[in-house]
């Protein structure tokens, strides 16, 4: 394999001012980076020559980014944002407190489940797992390992 690691994870927002305040709620602290682009190089990578967008990122743990971006031009498009559709994805937080990260979400997500679920198979057996939805529908997972059982990337 020719790839040196993961460099970040984005996704389109409908509001970026609503979702800044969910993902810091969700990763305890504000984004690294905002910024605003204009027609230009932008558009020239996604493929539409008069894209603006702005955006803003978090560090995560290993040096990758989460990235959310607000498509102001073209008009943003929504999606069916179930988790068994085509080419939706999700992103996967390692936690030490699923618990303390459920009470804190309280209010502000959606949740799949009404509590945490354990795993009860495969190489992710006594793995805690959550999936909760961001305000348009992003699926995040929270994942707990127990103490004494398998390891997951951190």
């Amino acid at each position: 394999m020719s790839f040196g690691g993961l460099d970040h994870i984005g996704f389109a927002v409908a509001d970026l001012e609503r979702s800044t305040a969910w993902y810091t709620r969700l990763l305890g602290e504000a984004p690294t980076i905002r910024k605003a682009v204009g027609p230009g190089y932008i558009g020239e990578i996604v493929g539409y020559p008069e894209c603006r967008m702005k955006w803003a990122l978090w560090r995560l743990p290993n040096n990758t980014m989460l990235e959310l971006i607000q498509y102001l031009m073209p008009d943003a498009a929504h999606a069916d944002m179930e988790t068994y559709t085509i080419g939706n994805g999700h992103v996967c937080l390692v936690t030490d407190d699923i618990e303390g990260d459920g009470e804190r979400m309280r209010g502000h997500a959606e949740f799949r489940s009404p509590r945490p679920v354990t795993i009860p198979v495969g190489p992710y057996q006594g793995v805690r797992a959550w999936y909760i939805r961001d305000p348009d529908g992003i699926t995040v997972e929270l994942i707990e390992a127990p103490s004494n059982g398998p390891q997951v990337a951190a």
